[in-house]
């Protein structure tokens, strides 16, 4: 009987354990804000190129396709850092050398780079004041507990208006 207790007792414990940390990440997001399909190619620097494809972490070693279809929702992952201190057009300048943007409806080219943004009001990689930022929580179930990431991620929305 007392063994059944200690064991009900250490079960209770593990299984109570919740950890209260979070890890602290950054991510730059753009996202979809026009009613039409809109398809992202990004120009990673050399050192963040692999087999055709980039590391778009800092935190784990993934790779991601340079060409994507943005998504409205919360936006489309650019690139995530552990460096919470970085600013949106800073780490874009970091990692990329370019970014160009189709928006099919209209076949309108959108480029941006650290010099000059083509066909588009602001640039990412200049103007901190078009990125929006959103602090965002995460929950990831491991093994007896639950481990929270909170987020603070930028947003560059693409928007037909500009």
């Amino acid at each position: 009987m007392k063994s059944l207790v200690v064991l009900v007792s250490i079960l209770f414990l593990i299984t109570s354990c919740e950890e209260k940390h979070a890890d602290n990440q950054l991510r730059i997001l753009i996202r979809n804000g026009t009613d039409s399909l809109i398809t992202v190619k990004l120009y990673p620097k050399s050192q963040y190129i692999k087999m055709g494809k980039y590391i778009y972490s800092d935190i784990l070693t993934i790779f991601k396709d340079t060409t994507f279809v943005a998504t409205g929702r919360l936006g489309s992952e650019l690139y995530i850092t552990s460096d919470i201190s970085k600013e949106p057009q800073l780490l874009a300048t970091e990692v990329f050398d370019s970014i160009n943007v189709v928006i099919f409806s209209g076949k309108l080219l959108l480029k941006f780079s650290p010099q000059r943004v083509v066909n588009y009001s602001n640039n990412l990689f200049t103007d901190k004041n078009a990125w929006i930022h959103e602090i965002n929580r995460f929950e990831q179930i491991k093994t007896w507990r639950k481990k929270f990431i909170e987020s603070d991620d930028y947003i560059f929305i693409i928007t037909r208006d500009k």
